[in-house]
């Protein structure tokens, strides 16, 4: 069978890249042809490494390249258009059996060009996100019509993926089914949960709400000032977030670092992992953290924390929003150790029924079955 992943790059440490390559390589190491085509890839190295059978190919598009409102406006019918021919050409050439959309932009043409693949889309966030952004007035409608357009494309492809069954009941449609993300890596050795730190790892960016952490950080820290946090990312709020943290006097405890590729030893250094975003699809960081015996914070944000965690059996869940509930709930895992590594216990077995072979013989039913339909 030879599959082909349309995916926007590979060249950042985000959880997409890391699932689509996480699911390449079990399908190639099975024996699949995978063929990974990029957008935006622009020369960049891949930020996660790739069985070297995988085949490779960029069609330098770069949606992003410009950066002002009316640069983007005016280049995207124009990048669109010479999108979807290349698309066309390479799949003429390829001749795949599936090919999958990640919800970038050829999303709102693939299903449009004459192949004999089967294609299937994947969203890897909660429905309706762009509109969570609350960006500008401007951008805002931009959102509303892609939001609205998304609505509209579903029903065109053979099956339309979402990462939970909360976001399952968001879309519309018979073609909608719920296939989670996989836990991509799992230890021998847990985490003692000793180290007075917590840890969070995602882009520094608006989604991801770490403002919000910070803030109740601060309660937090008047009551333990000797316990630390770790956030691993980069992104365009960096600079914010640092002015932000420097302005509260907590510059010696909240520390944020650059994406690393082991951050599995980070998390082994944790005594718990905390999730603060305002969306999400189904963060890969959750299931990383709970593989390696963290216990689990986080706010009961669209989509996934809902999906993965069970309160006070392998996590703690906090209302969405609520900053003083995350700190009390911080500051419940400091203080009781018992507690703690208990649900660190816990969130172990959870983070098994997301294993590969579990999460991927899924995908590979769902190949069969798409390609016996008319």
């Amino acid at each position: 069978m030879k599959i082909v992943y349309c995916v926007s790059e590979l060249c950042h440490s985000g959880g997409i890249g890391r699932i689509i390559t996480t699911k390449a390589n079990y399908l190639a190491r099975k024996g699949y042809e995978i063929i990974i085509i990029t957008a935006e890839q622009a020369d960049r190295p891949n930020f996660y490494i790739l069985d070297s059978c995988i085949k490779c190919y960029d069609m330098g598009i770069n949606y992003a390249e410009n950066k002002t409102i009316l640069g983007k406006a005016f280049a995207y019918p124009f990048k669109t258009m010479r999108h979807k021919k290349k698309l066309a050409l390479l799949l003429n050439t390829i001749q795949p059996d599936i090919v999958i959309s990640t919800m970038g932009n050829e999303a709102f043409f693939l299903y449009k060009l004459n192949n004999k693949s089967k294609k299937i889309l994947e969203i890897h966030f909660a429905r309706g996100y762009r509109l969570m952004e609350k960006r500008s007035f401007f951008w805002r409608l931009i959102d509303l019509y892609r939001t609205w357009q998304e609505d509209r494309i579903i029903d065109k492809y053979s099956r339309f993926i979402t990462l939970t069954n909360e976001d399952k009941e968001h879309w519309k449609g018979n073609k909608v089914i719920t296939i989670p993300n996989i836990s991509s890596f799992y230890t021998k050795e847990k985490a003692p949960l000793l180290n007075k730190q917590f840890i969070s790892v995602g882009r520094l960016v608006f989604q991801k709400g770490y403002d919000r952490l910070i803030e109740a950080w601060t309660l937090v820290y008047k009551k333990y000032p000797d316990w630390k946090l770790n956030i691993y990312g980069n992104g365009n709020l960096e600079n914010r977030l640092k002015q932000q943290i420097l302005k509260l006097g907590l510059q010696n405890v909240i520390l944020i670092h650059p994406p690393v590729s082991n951050i599995e030893d980070k998390y082994m250094e944790s005594s718990g992992f905390i999730l603060s975003s305002r969306y999400e699809g189904l963060p890969m960081v959750l299931l990383e953290a709970m593989s390696c015996g963290l216990p689990i914070i986080s706010f009961t944000c669209p989509c996934g924390p809902k999906d993965i965690i069970e309160h006070n059996i392998d996590g703690i869940l906090v209302d969405e929003g609520d900053i003083s509930g995350l700190a009390v709930a911080i500051i419940k895992l400091i203080e009781n150790d018992i507690y703690r590594k208990q649900l660190g216990k816990t969130a172990i077995k959870k983070s098994c029924t997301y294993s590969p072979d579990i999460i991927m013989n899924k995908w590979i039913q769902l190949f069969e079955q798409v390609l016996q339909e008319k």
